[in-house]
């Protein structure tokens, strides 16, 4: 009879977006209770490689919220969502 061994590792992996705008704007989040840093739909656009229908797609699934009336992407919704729901791939866009 012969033992075989099994030898099994895990590799966790974890990625950090750092989102910095010149002339950042910090506003009053009615859903998060607390000043936050503002982002327009192009900006994400950019800096995430996303496409405004997804953008639109999560803010209709209350994935991010949009700040009080205005037009600008609650930061703290974006960092939350991302954080616990994306991951890059090889070129770096996010998926």
């Amino acid at each position: 009879m012969t033992n075989k061994r099994r030898t099994e590792i895990t590799i966790e992996t974890r990625t950090v977006t750092i989102m910095r705008t010149r002339g950042k704007s910090i506003v009053f989040c009615e859903i998060c209770q607390t000043e936050v840093e503002v982002f327009s739909p192009p900006q994400i656009v950019s800096l995430l490689r996303l496409e405004l229908a997804e953008i639109k797609r999560l803010f209709q699934n209350n994935q991010i919220h949009f700040v009080g009336a205005t037009e600008m992407l609650c930061g703290n919704s974006l960092a939350d969502y991302f954080e616990t729901n994306k991951t890059t791939n090889k070129e770096g866009a996010i998926q």
